[in-house]
């Protein structure tokens, strides 16, 4: 399952990595939930990068409005899915952009600690996808949606998602073929395979990317994506203690160098 990911990559880099037509605005975001806009290039445009809303609205839906999870589709079983399966049969294929995905462990009961997935080396990269265009019937305005297809966990991921998905990511070769309409159903799905570990690293991140962004509540900080603790100063810093200047060793008068039976020739 992937239903939280991020944007963060500088425009320039990520113009250079994804060499498309920009449409609108480029804008980063270290939170991307459900329903957000998210970055997409489809199989009939793929020249272009437009916007979309996460999670699939299907064309025939009574409203935009999300009543069940269509962020995620499993690859094995997109051809046995009325919402999925004419997508594919038409091939609306599209590329999901990112540079991370979050994905939660529950190290104590009811605690779910955030880690953040990510391929070094590569700025942004892609997922496989499909989208949709639902049209609403009163005003006409078009809502076009897209969902991450997922397949069976990496190492990497599986030790950290407890139902072993993941994100099908591409490799830049195969981005093109993700999205030609000319290869069969069959071939595009021989895509949907797990990602390499060794091409994969992840990390934990503040427990803060929990909360899901709201108008009222926005949580889309680009601390979000730093490594745990490291945006976060102690509390009570304990401050080391200054060392104890030694005393010098005071030197012995010459009376006070014989011995305790020794006369005072002095005296």
């Amino acid at each position: 399952m992937c239903a939280r990911f991020t944007l963060t990559a500088e425009e320039k880099d990520f113009l250079k990595e994804n060499p498309y037509h920009l449409v609108g605005d480029y804008n980063t975001d270290s939170n991307i939930a459900i329903t957000d806009y998210g970055f997409i290039v489809t199989s009939d445009q793929p020249d272009l990068v437009q916007k979309m809303h996460f999670g699939i609205v299907p064309h025939d839906a009574k409203s935009n409005k999300l009543t069940y999870d269509t962020w995620n589709i499993r690859s094995e079983e997109v051809m046995s899915k009325r919402t999925y399966r004419p997508l594919m049969t038409h091939r609306k294929t599209c590329l999901v952009i990112m540079d991370g995905f979050y994905e939660w462990k529950e190290e104590i009961k009811g605690d779910k600690e955030p880690w953040r997935f990510v391929v070094p080396g590569r700025k942004t990269f892609c997922c496989a996808g499909l989208w949709s265009r639902w049209v609403d019937p009163i005003t006409k305005e078009e809502y076009d949606s897209f969902g991450i297809m997922t397949c069976e966990a990496n190492k990497t991921v599986g030790e950290i998602h407890e139902k072993q998905r993941m994100p099908v990511i591409l490799h830049k070769f195969e981005e093109m073929k993700w999205l030609n309409k000319k290869l069969s159903v069959d071939e595009l799905l021989s895509l949907c395979v797990p990602f390499p570990d060794n091409k994969m690293h992840r990390y934990r991140v503040s427990k803060k990317v929990n909360k899901v962004s709201t108008k009222k509540a926005p949580n889309k900080e680009a601390d979000l994506i730093l490594p745990l603790n490291t945006d976060e100063e102690p509390r009570n810093p304990i401050k080391p203690k200054e060392p104890v200047p030694k005393k010098p060793k005071s030197q012995k008068k010459p009376n006070d160098l014989k011995s305790p039976d020794e006369p005072d020739l002095f005296s």
